[in-house]
């Protein structure tokens, strides 16, 4: 009989040194074989793109928690190439996150990284589930240039404890989680949050991102990424995961990709 840990495989959309992504695998491991194949810079807002003509190169990355490679790839392209070629055997799941902001709403769920990783481990035929936390509106952008790894005075405990019940979390989860067929399993934790209060059973509620594009001067177009209004000014369903964040409520989502008469659509 096998005394080995069950293996996981651990990716994200914000890149392989994010502060997010490193204390997901220091806690995984405590449970779990961890391999981790993340993107080797921020790979957000590319949903489940695969690459098709680049020459993908996994780098082996040093004084990390577990073993772990870089890749100039997206999410959904680490998903496929570490299964494929260079795991040792099939992953019992796979996790990606923690994501440095939510992943809620279907256009934002359909255009995530780290989402769209866990989709290609569903696809794949394995157990997947996706993981993020909200962040203060005025600290998201230096939070996301750091990579989670420099925070204010002002939020840095509190986020780094978040962080970390997020992580017991989705461990916990990941050991429990029986999940078969096309479905991802979609985590959402509030800030704060302190691992007291359990995601409650949600699903995807449908938001109008409308325009992403405006001029800038001197230039042609440039995407924004994030406008507070979108959330503030939505009008909300019971029982979505906007609802849950809104209530301040960890909260989790099966998107269920397959369905009974094989339609794609989103449900608890």
């Amino acid at each position: 009989m096998s005394n080995k840990k069950p293996l996981l495989l651990a990716t994200n959309d914000d890149g392989i040194q994010s502060g997010f992504l490193i204390t997901l695998v220091e806690e995984l491991i405590k449970d779990f074989e961890v391999v981790t194949c993340a993107p080797d810079g921020e790979r957000s807002w590319i949903g489940h793109a695969i690459s098709r003509n680049a020459k993908l190169l996994p780098k082996k990355v040093k004084d990390y928690p577990s073993l772990a490679y870089s890749l100039n790839g997206t999410p959904a392209d680490c998903v496929n190439l570490a299964c494929g070629n260079l795991l040792d055997r099939k992953p019992d799941i796979i996790v990606s996150g923690i994501n440095l902001g939510y992943n809620i709403t279907m256009p934002m769920i359909l255009s995530s990284g780290t989402v769209g990783a866990a989709m290609e481990a569903s696809l794949l035929g394995h157990r997947a589930m996706a993981c993020s936390m909200c962040l203060p509106n005025e600290e998201f952008e230096g939070i996301r240039k750091s990579g989670g790894k420099e925070l204010s005075k002002k939020v840095e405990k509190s986020l780094r404890n978040s962080a970390k019940a997020c992580a017991r979390y989705a461990k916990n989860m990941a050991s429990m989680s029986k999940s078969e067929g096309l479905s991802v399993h979609n985590l959402n934790f509030p800030s704060p949050y302190n691992g007291k209060e359990e995601p409650i059973l949600t699903f995807a509620d449908n938001l109008m991102l409308g325009n992403l594009f405006e001029p800038t001067p001197g230039q042609k177009y440039h995407q924004l990424v994030y406008r507070p209004e979108w959330l503030d000014e939505a009008e909300v369903e019971i029982g979505s995961d906007l609802w849950a964040l809104k209530e301040g409520m960890p909260s989790v989502s099966r998107l269920d990709f397959q369905g009974a008469s094989g339609r794609s659509y989103f449900e608890v």
